[in-house]
């Protein structure tokens, strides 16, 4: 699916056919931006002819466009630079299977010209069209500004879900600390998977953003090297962020081991309680079980030998119970 808006003459149009991009792009419009969404991760034969010929992009640019880069990066041609970025899709951002929300920007910029190629639809693309075209003269009067935004916005989503899941890590401490349950091991892992994939896309894209902040580019001015320079720190500050709470994961892994442990520690402090306390009434038992009659036919009688045991057996429980109390071994 190919849409496309363009400034000429302060006016903005949109076009949805690709054969008649060719013809706007010779008009040689102010701002001609160009979004391919990949059917099926593939593109239609016009729409590489519309790149390769009219655009004149080069064959490796286009097919890395077609097969997932798991790095990002930033290479210029003779006539364009290519820039290769990820994000996340905040509606599908589920945490058990947080990959499939990661999804990838691929960017061209020409001399007003900009061509995004992504699979699926993006939310803030849609958004960012929208709004090329009520305020075309806000949105679309350089490329600096429309790349801007761009990169801006994967730069905000990336932050949003960082936070929401700082969030639930803080969460998820607290529950660990009130009762450690098992299920909480995997949710520990879950986040520490989450954590090393989004550290996988953000730390290397420090180096595409820093190249624009350079101002070193015939496609862009010098005055906006600054607005780029900000969304480096951002996401350096973002990077901070990602490597604090992966510490955190590692905390939480051994709060956890260690709640586990001191769980397991008094399950088996009771035990050892109830097992000690009880000790004599075996012990008594066992003797009074065994056939000697001694007391019963000499000295106390049936009777008072029953009495008798069941003194002694209330009178150790009792002392273990105190001298343990004492000791404040429970």
């Amino acid at each position: 699916m190919i849409k496309a808006v363009y400034l000429k003459d302060n006016v903005c149009e949109c076009e949805l056919n690709v054969e008649n991009l060719g013809k706007i792009y010779n008009s040689k419009p102010n701002l001609l931006w160009v979004d391919l969404s990949l059917e099926k991760g593939d593109l239609a034969t016009d729409e590489i002819a519309l790149l390769s010929e009219t655009f004149q992009f080069h064959e490796l640019s286009i097919e890395d466009c077609l097969f997932p880069l798991y790095n990002p990066k930033v290479e210029e041609f003779n006539n364009y630079i290519f820039v290769n970025i990820h994000g996340i899709r905040q509606k599908t951002m589920n945490i058990t299977d947080f990959e499939e929300s990661i999804y990838e920007l691929d960017i061209f910029i020409a001399k007003n010209l900009l061509v995004t190629v992504h699979t699926e639809e993006l939310e803030f693309i849609d958004m960012l069209m929208q709004k090329a075209k009520l305020k075309p003269q806000i949105e679309l009067k350089n490329m600096d500004n429309l790349l801007y935004n761009i990169l801006s916005k994967v730069v905000a989503n990336l932050e949003l879900t960082m936070e929401k899941i700082g969030n639930k890590i803080d969460l998820l401490e607290d529950k660990i600390l009130e009762d450690a349950k098992q299920e909480y091991m995997q949710e520990i892992l879950d986040y520490k998977k989450v954590l090393l994939s989004l550290k996988k896309i953000t730390d290397p894209q420090q180096y595409v953003y820093s190249f624009f902040s350079r101002g070193n580019s015939e496609y862009l001015q010098d005055s906006y090297s600054a607005y780029f320079r900000d969304i480096t720190y951002q996401l350096d500050r973002l990077n901070k962020t990602i490597t604090a709470s992966s510490q955190m994961i590692g905390s939480l892994i051994v709060i956890y081991m260690s709640a586990i442990t001191l769980k397991l520690n008094e399950i088996i402090k009771f035990l050892t309680v109830i097992a000690t306390i009880f000790l004599p009434i075996l012990i008594i038992a066992s003797y009074y079980g065994m056939n000697v009659n001694f007391l019963e036919v000499d000295v106390l009688g049936p009777r008072g030998t029953w009495f008798f045991a069941i003194f002694i057996i209330l009178v150790a429980t009792i002392f273990l119970y105190f001298y343990m109390k004492k000791k404040k071994w429970f």
